[in-house]
């Protein structure tokens, strides 16, 4: 979209940052979240909590006609020199589908506090999980795919992100199987390429993880059983991920969590 400007966040913006959130907290947050949390996010979302955050972190806004269109935030992940997190990126839902989100993401990567970080977490909602995933955001390593207050915990290596045969950026979370995030008939095709004997009917999906690589899901953990305080189990991978050291890096990670 032609004609939209970037540019940090000065006093005043907080009152077109809230108009913006408002709005595009009722138009797609709405669909995934009851009332009650919707009206928690607006209430707490207020200019006094935008300005504080601002002023603690780097906002930006895109402005469309000196109209603020879109928002983002980047800041120290409680004050680590090594981490950073995003926050607030909203987008008005009358410019949304022309390549704002996008913009928003590019503008935050080249922010400072992004070339510094070794890591970049991400608070997200269900609405955007899709969203993040596309720029290479999966879910927290090992981690609970959902905090106490209902986001999803995303998060990215900068410094590995470019190099997908690196076993270290991978991630991994249990499986969930609901609306949002159905995956029996993923976990039936990497079996199926991967064993002859084993099928989806003869797995406990209760102890499966579901191994993503830079947002994509290539591969499935299933746990066994634990044996003399370790984490037995057996590693599933799409195939042109397999030998590049992400199985034994799995089964290392695994066996330090028991």
């Amino acid at each position: 979209m032609k004609n939209i400007k970037v540019r940090r966040y000065i006093e005043g913006d907080e009152i077109g940052i809230c108009e913006i959130l408002k709005k595009d907290i009722l138009s797609e947050n709405i669909k995934d979240y009851p009332p009650e949390s919707i009206r928690y996010l607006i209430n707490t979302y207020d200019e006094n909590f935008i300005k504080k955050r601002a002023n603690q972190n780097h906002t930006y806004v895109l402005t469309y006609e000196e109209k603020i269109v879109g928002t983002g935030t980047i800041g120290p992940y409680w004050g680590s020199l090594k981490e950073s997190s995003f926050f607030t990126i909203f987008i008005d839902p009358i410019y949304k589908g022309k390549g704002l989100g996008r913009k928003i993401i590019e503008t935050l990567e080249d922010d400072e506090y992004y070339k510094r970080a070794d890591r970049i977490e991400i608070p997200s909602s269900i609405t955007a999980v899709e969203f993040y995933k596309h720029f290479g955001y999966g879910f927290k390593k090992l981690g609970n795919i959902v905090d106490n207050e209902g986001e999803y915990r995303m998060e990215k290596y900068p410094k590995l992100s470019n190099d997908n045969s690196n076993p270290r950026q991978y991630n991994a979370r249990p499986y969930i199987d609901n609306k949002y995030h159905n995956y029996k008939e993923f976990v039936q095709k990497v079996l199926k390429i991967n064993s002859k004997e084993l099928t989806l009917e003869k797995v406990n999906l209760g102890n499966a993880w579901i191994i993503q690589l830079n947002g994509r899901d290539i591969g499935v953990y299933i746990t066994n059983a634990f044996q003399e305080n370790l984490m037995s189990g057996s590693i599933y991978l799409m195939p042109e991920y397999t030998n590049l050291g992400i199985e034994q890096q799995v089964v290392k990670d695994f066996s330090e969590l028991s």
